[in-house]
């Protein structure tokens, strides 16, 4: 079976759909349209990934237009899905990878949703696409944006009103994969620059004179994960009190170096780490530490580490990163063990007294009312935890400016697209 598209013409498409024992998928495309040339190579790389199960091919409707009007179709690019003899169903304009996939499995054709990028495969682009022009108009963008403080940080993307995080502000809205398709850059990226903070215009200008056109940045967000969890950016044999965790950090570290490295790691290596780091973090759940939780959770997300255009993951990664560094805030605070163990403790016992309230629901006012008891029951907890909200954005600025520095070091050493 052909790993690439079939090139298909008006009079061949009926025997092709004849003949076909899988599902068809139809790229309806034309030179001049410049949205079907951007989502080319994720024709072609969804051809390679579907062998078996999807028969990909494309029609260049400039040179056949009766097509257009066989399927009533309107705009380009527009994809069909021939399948079971039905009428096609369609998707109208330019896809990512992970659309299109979630689009084909919403239709039960089940096809892999992030296949791991091997060392050896060719980039279909560069970032940005190799374009400098394209590279300096988005900086420019977004060093208006800092100029003007527009740039914020947030537990995920986010532009609202013209403000918003740093990946968003790129390219004027949160979608992290139109944030892939506008700039060549991996959305794994997205998410790491978000958590960087790169809100200044100095800060900005940095980290854009080491993000330059035609680079392949495909192993920065790995590298830089295992720079965050390595022990020059943090002692955590000092803050993680589980041996076993310790032990299963170290042996990630040595598969990721290895993988960096260009040697072959196998499946079942990955998947060891993985099945013991899930059980152990099952156990940890009833242990109330929750920066072991959220390093558990994040190793069980990198093994095997993600594709950089697995958004699901890397969204998950970054958010295990907020918690574990604001767990590693509270300590650097001088908080006790006992300290971080009382927000989920209040949780608790709030949700308790909701069990045990008539109507199984706290009004508001019960609700004040039961807040104002416990910080009467609290109060030295209640001031720890008021001045550790004050000072938290001048305790996290070292860490952020360490973040910035490293992840810039990384994408300037990037090898060439």
């Amino acid at each position: 079976m052909a790993n690439h598209p079939h090139e298909l013409t008006d009079t061949s498409l009926d025997s092709f759909l004849a003949d076909a024992r899988l599902p068809v998928l139809i790229d309806l495309w034309a030179p001049w349209c410049v949205p079907c040339r951007t989502m080319a190579p994720v024709i072609d790389k969804l051809a390679r990934n579907t062998v078996g199960k999807l028969l990909v091919a494309k029609i260049d409707v400039e040179k056949y237009p009766a097509v257009m009007e066989r399927y009533a179709v309107r705009g380009i690019p527009t994809l069909l899905l021939f399948r079971d003899n039905a009428e096609p169903v369609r998707q109208v304009g330019s896809q990512s990878l992970g659309q299109l996939n979630s689009w084909l499995g919403s239709h039960q054709i089940d096809v892999v949703s992030q296949p791991r990028v091997a060392q050896s495969e060719t980039l279909e682009w560069g970032s940005f696409y190799g374009d400098d022009l394209l590279q300096a108009f988005i900086g420019q963008r977004i060093a208006d944006h800092a100029k003007a403080g527009r740039l914020s940080i947030g537990l995920g993307s986010f532009w609202i009103e013209g403000k918003g995080t740093t990946s968003a502000a790129m390219v004027h809205q949160p979608d992290t994969n139109a944030f892939e398709r506008i700039t060549g850059l991996p959305i794994a990226l997205a998410r790491l620059i978000d958590r960087c903070g790169y809100l200044t215009a100095d800060q900005v200008s940095a980290l854009f004179a080491a993000l330059q056109a035609g680079k392949d940045f495909r192993l920065v967000p790995l590298r830089f994960m295992q720079w965050w969890l390595g022990a020059s950016a943090t002692a955590w044999n000092q803050h993680l009190r589980d041996p076993r965790l310790v032990q299963l950090l170290n042996q990630w570290q040595a598969l990721c170096t290895a993988r960096l490295n260009g040697d072959e790691v196998g499946a079942e290596a990955w998947s060891d780490i993985g099945q013991q780091v899930s059980l152990l973090g099952q156990n940890l759940q009833q242990s109330g530490r929750q920066l072991e939780k959220n390093i558990a959770a994040m190793l069980e997300q990198l093994s095997p580490p993600p594709a950089t255009t697995d958004d699901s993951k890397w969204s998950t990664i970054a958010l295990n990163i907020n918690w574990a560094e604001f767990q590693l805030l509270e300590i650097q605070s001088g908080w006790s063990d006992e300290d971080r163990a009382t927000p989920d403790a209040r949780l608790a016992w709030f949700m308790e007294q909701e069990r045990l309230s008539p109507n199984g629901k706290l009004t508001q006012d019960e609700i004040s009312r039961l807040r104002e008891e416990w910080q009467s029951l609290n109060p030295e907890f209640i001031e720890k935890e008021h001045a550790f909200h004050q000072s938290i954005e001048q305790l996290a600025r070292p860490r952020s400016a360490q973040w910035q520095q490293t992840l810039n070091r990384l994408l300037a050493d990037a090898p060439d697209f």
